[in-house]
């Protein structure tokens, strides 16, 4: 469990941290320190997670974690099948299917809170996505990412 919320955090605070970066969530998480590290979405982050970890049922914290990560590797296999243009859709039908498998194992309340976090967290993007992103090509911010973009490459 220990090693699934490390990875969790690392996961979710660049995730946070690019989608600010392009626009796509407001830019104060984006700012970093001295040494070039996001430490805002990190230390949010870990008090959230230390919060809900301390505020709910343990069993609860980590059956909402599984179907999360779970969920994201079937989107991953699913992305691989669907992209990718050579053979070899073995490996990622097998993690679709065992990850799936896997989701089906856990209980109703779990998968009623898992839609209800998606539902929500698609709303929220869906929202903020068309006025503030930098990378669409309408948005008043967009040369903003392309100088962004240049100065990375």
């Amino acid at each position: 469990m220990l090693s699934v919320m490390l990875t969790f955090l690392l996961g979710v605070t660049h995730l946070w941290f690019s989608m600010s970066r392009d626009g796509l969530l407001p830019g104060w998480f984006a700012k970093t320190d001295r040494h070039g590290t996001g430490q805002r979405v990190t230390r949010i982050a870990g008090i959230a997670s230390a919060f809900l970890a301390g505020a709910f049922p343990i069993e609860a914290v980590a059956d909402l974690t599984n179907i999360g990560i779970l969920a994201a590797f079937v989107v991953a296999c699913l992305a691989v099948i669907i992209f990718r243009l050579h053979f070899m859709p073995v490996i990622p039908a097998f993690g679709l299917l065992a990850s799936g498998f896997l989701m089906l194992q856990l209980l109703w309340e779990t998968w009623l809170r898992f839609a209800v976090w998606l539902v929500v967290s698609l709303a929220i993007y869906f929202l903020l996505r068309p006025q503030a992103s930098l990378m669409i090509p309408d948005s008043p911010r967009y040369d903003d990412g392309m100088v962004f973009l240049h100065w990375t490459n």
